[in-house]
């Protein structure tokens, strides 16, 4: 007998109805009578009398009810303790990915390393400050980080992608329809800040080195906030293209002087590399990332 089998007899002696059976265990009402015929078979008797208007257990169905609910319920309880175990037994592995990284873009270079092995990945966000910390403090084990400075030396920093940084722009804006813009042209350009952005200090060093100035109109660390005011058309932001992208936002390059970022895989330098950590690195590694 199979537990299938099992599963189904119990529905029916529940429900004292094959339709209602067949419904509830979402299987069609022919399979389901195939199994408990064969249910019959395999303990040599009939369990069901059928009629056109009722279904009734039959003494020996009667007999058979609680051993089959102890099987049932046996079986189910080793399951749960199985997945209980296996998932004690998979290795954890923690990563901090930066908030301003767009997470739908690097979440798919993990998927090999849950394909292949027993794995539990553990994601938290942060900005470049508080996830560089962590990574010191050893509360994660990865990061996914970028930042205009050269990577500290108690890192070790490997390269996954580069993207350039555009201006998002409101769908009315001045600029729409044009691929790239001067510089220049953004002075006295009404300006919504991404408090957060690794990339702020050194775009204001461009400008000023430009003699551009923004007019600061709405600033916030939240991008869906800074995307909804670009949106609505308070101002224009520096931002990734692939937040710009994700968020449907119309946007334009800096012509006159590009802004490009390198998202990097972070490790402390001189803390071991586990397995786990390993088939995660090689997953992204391997991944092939836009270009």
């Amino acid at each position: 007998m199979e537990l299938y089998q099992i599963r189904y007899f119990l529905a029916v002696a529940e429900t004292l109805s094959f339709t209602r059976a067949s419904e509830r265990s979402f299987v069609s009402q022919p399979a389901l009578t195939k199994a408990i015929q064969r249910l019959e078979e395999a303990i040599g008797g009939r369990l069901f009398d059928r009629t056109k208007s009722s279904v009734q257990l039959t003494e020996l169905g009667h007999a058979m009810l609680p051993n089959f609910r102890q099987i049932f319920d046996t079986a189910q309880a080793a399951r749960e303790q199985a997945r209980r175990l296996t998932r004690q037994q998979q290795e954890v592995v923690r990563v901090g990915v930066m908030c301003t990284i767009d997470f739908h873009q690097v979440l798919p270079g993990f998927i090999e390393s849950q394909d292949r092995h027993a794995i539990e990945l553990v994601f938290r966000e942060g900005n470049l400050e508080a996830l560089t910390d962590e990574l010191d403090r050893g509360e994660v084990d990865l990061g996914i980080m970028c930042s205009p400075h050269d990577t500290p030396r108690r890192f070790k920093a490997t390269p996954l992608f580069r993207e350039d940084y555009v201006v998002a722009i409101g769908d009315d804006h001045r600029f729409g329809g044009r691929p790239t813009i001067e510089m220049a042209e953004l002075d006295r350009e009404r300006y919504c800040e991404r408090t957060y952005c690794e990339f702020s200090s050194y775009i204001e060093r461009l400008l000023e080195e430009r003699n551009v100035r923004l007019e600061v109109v709405q600033q916030s660390h939240r991008e869906d906030w800074i995307q909804a005011f670009v949106r609505s058309n308070f101002g224009v932001a520096f931002m990734p293209q692939s937040i710009a992208d994700a968020a449907g936002l119309a946007h334009v390059r800096t012509a006159d002087c590009p802004i490009v970022r390198e998202v990097k895989l972070l490790v402390q330098a001189e803390r071991p590399v586990g397995a786990a950590q390993q088939a995660v690195i090689d997953s992204l590694c391997g991944y092939a990332w836009p270009r």
